[in-house]
């Protein structure tokens, strides 16, 4: 794909009453050490900020970039494109900007997939941070595409994950197609999955938990960094995609910090406490990949939202939806039209629970994506 066969982003997506400003920090967290790269450095964790600022400080400031050098060669070998041209690396951000001084922002931690990056939905958290919200988006060493470190050091997915995340890939590559064509029940299609990743995928099971742990550090730090900016009176929320997104239901089931959450087409590796589920949730889903993400949708007694895409491919739900314009990868719905619904999905979600807003979350007329709103103590 050349520079000019990139879709172009959406414009104006940054709409809310501030500017948005961005800086990125790194945590070590000591003592914990690495698990998939040689076991014995300590665990870093990139963290990126999005936060509000007034319009009048950032007027007459460039856009920062979104990708470093060592990001742009990563994203440029992993997605077979020829260069990261000026349009892809352009957000409507601003580095070095001060946060609103005179108000306090709810705090909303966004967690990445598996193999990608820091800055994998710039665009969205771009549109949270404008309309108010203190959003920090973490990395995963080792795990991400590239991670970039404050002492100029980088890292890279180890591949030696490829040859541990299956125990026969053929095998799982075959019982996965199986599984997602049935047409199953909330909790027989739970049930199944269960089965799938104990067989298949014990690797990744064990992943939620510790990036849960790097989300939880992560939130130490953007507390103690932002303590003046914070309003934590309802909690904090919590985002993700693919695996992100499973991150994020496992601390809203393990963790009182976290109050309300949103899981981005994520699989539901991982094992999940048994008691009721009695926080906010919405689980967004491609259509081929709901019997894997039902989870979510079972043993609450709480508002629970499933909103369903179809012509929607996975990575689809990220920024790579506006650069690659493969539909096999991303999907067949229109890019702008994903985008829409994904901020409307957000914005109208943490509004509501992390702002308190009076306000309903019913949805935006399409015929490619279906709202439904669950509050289920026994499955259906």
């Amino acid at each position: 794909m050349s520079a000019k066969e990139h879709i172009t982003a959406p414009s104006g997506y940054t709409s809310g009453e501030y500017a948005v400003g961005t800086e990125c920090f790194t945590i070590v967290d000591k003592g914990r050490k690495m698990v998939v790269e040689d076991g014995t450095e300590d665990r870093k964790i990139a963290v990126r900020m999005y936060y509000p600022v007034n319009r009048e400080a950032s007027a007459g400031k460039k856009y920062a970039a979104i990708f470093s050098d060592a990001k742009k060669a990563a994203l440029i070998k992993a997605y077979h494109i020829r260069n990261v041209s000026d349009d892809m690396n352009c957000a409507e951000y601003y580095e070095d900007v001060p946060i609103v001084s005179d108000r306090k922002f709810p705090l909303i931690m966004f967690s990445m997939g598996y193999n990608s990056y820091v800055e994998c939905n710039t665009f969205l958290l771009c549109a949270l941070a404008s309309r108010g919200y203190i959003v920090a988006s973490v990395g995963h060493a080792h795990e991400a595409l590239e991670n970039d470190y404050d002492d100029g050091t980088t890292d890279l997915f180890d591949k030696r994950i490829n040859k541990a995340m299956y125990t026969s890939m053929a095998g799982a590559v075959l019982a996965q197609n199986k599984l997602m064509k049935k047409k199953l029940g909330y909790a027989e299609a739970d049930e199944k999955f269960d089965e799938f990743q104990n067989k298949y995928t014990p690797f990744l099971k064990g992943r939620t938990k510790e990036w849960g742990k790097d989300i939880e550090k992560a939130v130490e730090a953007v507390k103690e960094r932002y303590a003046e900016s914070i309003d934590l009176s309802r909690g904090i929320g919590v985002t993700g995609h693919s695996l992100g997104g499973c991150t994020a239901y496992y601390l809203c089931r393990s963790n009182d910090e976290f109050s309300c959450g949103i899981n981005i087409d994520g699989v539901l590796f991982g094992d999940f406490p048994e008691e009721t589920m009695e926080k906010p949730f919405c689980q967004i889903s491609c259509r081929q990949n709901v019997n894997a993400e039902t989870k979510p949708l079972l043993n609450t007694n709480a508002d629970t939202y499933h909103v369903i895409f179809d012509d929607m491919a996975h990575i689809g739900f990220t920024d790579a939806k506006f650069f690659i314009p493969v539909k096999f990868i991303s999907g067949k719905l229109e890019p702008k039209e994903m985008f829409r619904h994904l901020e409307y999905c957000h914005i109208t979600f943490f509004d509501k629970y992390l702002k308190g807003k009076d306000i309903s979350f019913d949805g935006l007329q399409s015929e490619k994506v279906k709202y439904k709103k669950k509050k289920l103590r026994i499955a259906e």
